[in-house]
């Protein structure tokens, strides 16, 4: 039996892992689960895997369970007898569990993009122990199995477009928050969905691929690719493009995380090529998607400005869906945020938490000027 151990299990990622666990249960057996709060949701999963340990950022136990909390519960929680974590945690608050369930050694499968940027130069030594759940990512490493490192010649990433790939520049300053949260093809959660209608979510993957794969932003490229099926490619220097298909479902990398290196059943549906009619690629708009191409910006720079980024995006992208700032203005703010910073790359936990804190501060400080 292997030893899940799942964070933010009431969220669109953890949910979907469970979805897994349910089709496996003579294999996995979930030991921990996790989440911000107490909920119905929460207490309802608790009733169904039976988890020895439950860990919630703040609240009060949780009858008939181990329960840790906050700060110290989370540094406990790392030493637990448990063969693998699942990240399912959204936006910044997922750094510090990666951290730390990174220095302790563990085996981490993470769809969280924010971590992997804020930490990426003090971290990276470690990923070794990071196994990726993006549909992207995990198709990048499985490209990766059919050949050497030294023999590739790009990677390419590929973006859906969003929900707005076709709608006309000069009506963007129109998108509501309903508008922005309908994706075409993908059901995320609220803050992956508006950074994907920004293309803000591939540029975070952009500089979270150079992290993970050691990859320079040079051989890392983006296509849109609207219909969601081909998931990752490589490109050797023989110019054979080894490619990574399958039906857009996020429980197909979320098992292959689990099962790796062996390959299970996982409740997704089965791709019919004769079904497929054909498959678009288009190269990127920055003028619609501006975000994207400051991501490169930003990653070739490194040092302090992903983590400025990573915060960045979030406070815009939270704004936005509460309505105080309009869909254009998300590239507006994060953009004088980091045309006002400059800060020394960071050495430790510590100063990345600091550039965060201060980070935000600036966010407060230039959303008064719009």
């Amino acid at each position: 039996m292997k030893r899940l151990g799942i964070l933010g299990s009431t969220g669109s990622i953890g949910t979907q892992t469970l979805d897994v666990v349910r089709k496996h249960k003579d294999k996995l057996k979930v030991e921990l689960l996790s989440a911000s709060k107490i909920s119905d949701r929460l207490l309802k999963q608790i009733e169904e895997f039976k988890p020895r340990y439950v860990y919630i950022q703040s609240g009060e136990e949780i009858e008939g369970v181990k329960t840790f909390i906050g700060e110290d519960g989370l540094k406990e929680i790392v030493n637990l007898d448990i063969d693998l974590f699942i990240n399912g945690i959204a936006g910044i608050a997922g750094i510090k569990p990666t951290y730390y369930l990174l220095e302790a050694g563990k085996n981490l499968a993470t769809a969280n993009k924010e971590a992997i940027l804020c930490l990426g130069e003090i971290s990276k030594d470690k990923y070794k122990n990071l196994f990726p759940i993006d549909s992207e990512h995990s198709a990048i490493f499985q490209c990766m199995l059919s050949g050497r490192k030294e023999d590739i010649d790009k990677i390419i990433l590929t973006a859906s477009g969003g929900p707005f790939l076709d709608l006309p520049l000069k009506k963007f300053h129109q998108i509501t928050v309903e508008d922005a949260l309908n994706h075409p093809k993908w059901k995320m959660g609220r803050k992956v969905s508006i950074d994907s209608a920004t293309l803000m979510n591939k540029g975070l993957e952009v500089i979270e691929a150079h992290y993970l794969f050691d990859i320079p932003y040079e051989k890392i490229e983006v296509v849109i690719h609207p219909d969601s099926i081909i998931h990752g490619l490589i490109q050797f220097k023989d110019n054979s493009i080894i490619a990574n298909i399958s039906s857009p479902d996020m429980r197909i990398p979320i098992s292959y995380a689990i099962s790796y290196p062996e390959r299970w059943e996982n409740g997704s549906r089965k791709l019919d090529l004769t079904e497929v009619a054909f498959l678009r690629f288009f190269k990127p708009d920055y003028k619609k998607f501006p975000l994207l191409k400051l991501a490169y910006e930003v990653g070739k720079l490194g040092g302090a400005y992903p983590t400025v980024l990573t915060v960045a995006d979030e406070f815009a992208v939270n704004l936005f869906l509460k309505g105080k700032i309009k869909f254009i203005d998300i590239h507006k703010l994060i953009k004088s945020v980091l045309e006002k910073v400059s800060f020394s790359s960071p050495r430790n936990l510590e100063e990345i938490l600091e550039i965060i804190k201060k980070t935000e501060i600036l966010v407060k400080e230039l959303i008064k000027n719009l």
